[in-house]
């Protein structure tokens, strides 16, 4: 329905496609993941307030502290309540903040990495390959949901997760379209700067660019169109592939133009961080383009994985890598834990000023943050070599109407694995599928070793 007509009239159009069928109007919704690596503490995750009842020493020294699992539901107000110091940015945010903890994943693999199954929900994989994608993934699923120019954007600092950093198209094993159909990821931030902004560019020799790109374009389709009419049977199927591959591209190309103004007036400043080889300047380049891709409208979907297990994050005075710090290594003038909290506040910072411009531009009633939701979790679980029996999140933002967010923001912690309604990740993800309008019961592979019946279904108390 939507073919041939300018992006701008997209949403309008998917609005009165819902009214026909009879299914409640939407809002826009958007998604920004930020997948981490190396584990995302539980315990780091619990105010201040609540800690002495709900964190346990670790183990062993050095090691994070952990969350105490509970018995039952444990659902209540961050309003009078302090957040710890590696969230403190979100402090302005705190009714947008939900804290979800007590979900599991063992239906994935633990260790360095669940790959595909951390957004997946299925086991996949070695400690130094992402295996096969055996199903969508819970972004490429929300990217067919929610249509746009570009379905997913993936952007990062590295490829699989014991690599370092890269320059150049990725496939770091997190995400998929659908089985087998890996999604890629651009690692340098001045190239994904190009491919999504490149209309933003001025100077007589950028437009010259712009020319020779649509024009090499058209001259592409035109040869293939006359070959087609040379050649048959099983050559013939193959170029019909490869002209439907250009014609998407000439076609995205088209409606890159229509959006051209929204372009030029959201796309992000280019400077020095764009092109240096400082990791945290990298991090902070591709969420600004993280952010302007979403307020431009050229996405619905982007996934953020701002780190790799060989990434040194050498601006924040960090001199060991973050495997090093996993496997609780000092450094200098800090403990493996204050390094490893000092790298998720930079993180959350980024998130805070995504949040920041989204919630500066008005939508609807409220803002586009109402509207976006931003979910911080990582491919590892609990921890560095994670064992997926808890698996926590940070959800910032909105879904709309349809999405629950009480006033203060909220800690919610479901009941530790094995226990009465216990719930797992997969649950979650059924949750944002149902909130999008594209409901299913099962999402992923089943934990045989739990009820299958409390891992169907949505996550009743984050829906309104």
């Amino acid at each position: 329905m939507t073919a041939g007509l300018s992006p701008l009239f997209w949403p309008f159009l998917q609005q009165v496609q819902v009214q026909a069928a009879g299914r409640p109007l939407r809002g826009p919704q958007r998604f920004l993941f930020v997948v981490k690596c190396s584990g995302l503490t539980p315990a780091q995750l619990v105010p201040q307030e609540l800690v002495g009842q709900m964190v346990e020493p670790a183990e062993e020294a050095g090691w994070p502290d952990r969350l105490r699992p509970v018995d039952t539901l444990t659902d209540l107000s961050l309003a009078q309540r302090t957040l710890p110091d590696s969230l403190q940015p979100l402090a302005p945010f705190q009714d947008h903040l939900t804290l979800l903890q007590g979900l599991s994943g063992r239906m994935c693999r633990g260790g360095h990495s669940a790959w595909y199954g951390a957004l997946g929900c299925y086991h996949t994989g070695s400690e130094g390959s992402p295996g096969r994608a055996a199903s969508p993934t819970i972004d490429g699923l929300l990217a067919r949901a929610l249509p746009a120019i570009f379905p997913h954007v993936g952007l990062t600092l590295g490829g699989k997760v014991l690599s370092g950093v890269k320059d150049s198209v990725v496939y770091p094993g997190i995400s998929a379209l659908d089985t087998d159909r890996p999604l890629p990821y651009q690692a340098s931030p001045q190239m994904a700067y190009k491919n999504l902004f490149g209309l933003a560019a001025t100077g007589r020799a950028a437009r010259a660019e712009q020319q020779l790109s649509a024009m090499l374009l058209d001259h592409l389709v035109d040869d293939i169109q006359r070959l087609q009419r040379r050649i048959g049977g099983a050559d013939q199927e193959k170029l019909d592939q490869y002209l439907g591959a250009f014609e998407d591209l000439r076609n995205r190309r088209r409606r890159l133009q229509g959006l051209e103004a929204q372009i030029r007036r959201h796309a992000p400043q280019v400077d020095d961080k764009y092109v240096s080889d400082v990791e945290t300047d990298r991090i902070e380049a591709h969420f600004d383009i993280a952010a302007a891709t979403l307020i431009s409208g050229l996405s619905n979907v982007v996934t953020v994985r701002p780190d790799t297990l060989d990434v040194t994050y050498r601006g924040l005075g960090i001199s060991k890598h973050v495997h090093g710090l996993g496997h609780a290594e000092s450094v200098q003038g800090m403990t493996a834990v204050e390094a490893r909290n000092r790298i998720r506040r930079f993180h959350i910072e980024q998130i805070a000023r995504v949040a920041t411009r989204l919630r500066s531009i008005p939508e609807g009633d409220g803002s586009m943050l109402d509207n976006t939701l931003i979910v911080y979790l990582s491919d590892a679980a609990e921890k560095h070599h994670g064992s997926c029996i808890e698996w926590p999140f940070l959800l910032l933002g909105g879904l709309g109407a349809r999405w629950r967010r009480p006033a203060g923001g909220r800690y919610l912690q479901y009941p530790g694995y094995g226990k009465t309604n216990h719930h797992t990740i997969a649950n979650f993800y059924n949750t944002l599928l149902h909130v999008v309008g594209q409901p299913q019961d099962q999402f992923g592979r089943f934990d045989l070793n739990l009820d299958p019946a409390t891992q169907r279904g949505p996550l009743a108390e984050l829906l309104a």
